[in-house]
């Protein structure tokens, strides 16, 4: 498979294009290793997070951040184009470049993908806003399309979109690194809480409240990231982070907000971890167990994982399978094989 993964423009301007080859990213055009320079987008050369992980699923695939090149699109033979257009969608002013008639043109051959990477699924929602509008012609000229949250499905604003593109739609998961992640951070757990403090304050809730009840009654010790004032959110490197919190067996995280896909939990997982409490949208396909913020039912099942290894066993396995079953290299391979144009 001759793939590449396109998008407009990457907003934090921390990832450049790159090229994958071996299980490794290089600089797009030379031999040099690549790393994103925004941390918390990948860990190394060999490990990307969320989108980025896709031109890892072929080999001499490509990622191309379409605005370092404008008109001057790469030559490259293609079979498979995953294509996001967001930032530069009813902005034909400033972004001239950024039409999909130049990407149909410069790889005719290809099957082009319109990737709904994001959509605010929260309330209001203006479906007369320009911006929505230009997406729906935007993705009438894909091919296909394809999301990466299989709750989507049941917000107004997604069934909105598909019933104005007509196309098919199809769910293709966020594929994770899942044994780069065991091998490197899955080894023996502390038993300790870590109590995973979200950037914004909204999807924190009670996480601290309940870690601290759970430490004292039960004389478990809590970890969290070091955060001092002013001090900026991303001052660890994601590596340093990662070793963190994934020592502890235990990982709080009580995000109230259905509509957020939870990319964390795919983490925690992959590493041996016991997630519990949160609502997000992969909380609840990974971890259903443990998918509330009830206080009440979070402790009893707490307790349960705390006092019986079998128990604490077997929560782990079953949320391994399930993450290997959507979220695994292999199994998104597979969802990209049965791609519905």
């Amino acid at each position: 498979m001759k793939f590449a993964y396109i998008q407009d423009m990457v907003g934090n301007r921390g990832i450049s294009s790159y090229r994958v080859t071996d299980g490794k990213a290089y600089s797009f055009d030379t031999d040099e290793l690549y790393s994103p320079n925004f941390s918390p987008a990948g860990l190394n050369e060999e490990c990307f997070l969320n989108s980025y992980n896709y031109p890892f699923l072929f080999n001499n695939s490509h990622f191309i951040e379409w605005s370092e090149f404008k008109n001057d699109l790469p030559d490259l033979d293609l079979d498979l184009i995953f294509l996001v257009m967001e930032r530069t969608l009813d902005r034909e002013d400033e972004f001239p470049w950024a039409k999909f008639s130049n990407i149909r043109e410069k790889y005719p051959d290809a099957k082009i993908v319109g990737y709904v990477k994001e959509i605010w699924v929260g309330q209001p929602y203006d479906y007369e806003n320009p911006k929505h509008k230009a997406r729906i012609e935007f993705l009438k000229k894909c091919d296909a399309v394809i999301y990466n949250v299989p709750e989507l499905e049941s917000a107004p604003q997604f069934k909105h979109l598909v019933e104005n593109v007509g196309k098919p739609f199809n769910f293709v998961s966020l594929p994770q690194n899942i044994d780069y992640y065991y091998d490197n951070f899955g080894g023996d757990k502390d038993l300790s809480i870590w109590e995973y403090v979200p950037y914004q304050h909204q999807r924190r809730y009670r996480t601290n409240e309940f870690a601290e009840h759970i430490s004292k009654k039960y004389d478990i010790p809590i970890r969290r990231k070091s955060l001092l004032p002013n001090q900026d959110f991303n001052h660890l490197h994601i590596i340093d982070f990662v070793k963190q919190w994934s020592s502890s067996l235990f990982h709080f995280n009580l995000d109230p907000i259905e509509y957020y896909p939870g990319n964390q939990i795919i983490q925690v997982i992959s590493t041996g971890s016991i997630n519990i409490g949160g609502v997000n949208d992969y909380h609840r396909l990974l971890c259903p167990e443990t998918a509330t913020c009830d206080l009440d039912i979070l402790e009893k099942r707490f307790i349960e994982y705390l006092e019986d290894e079998n128990k604490r066993n077997e929560i782990r396995q079953k949320t391994w399978d399930r993450l290997n079953k959507y979220f695994s290299f292999e199994s998104t391979r597979q969802q990209i094989k049965n791609i519905k144009y």
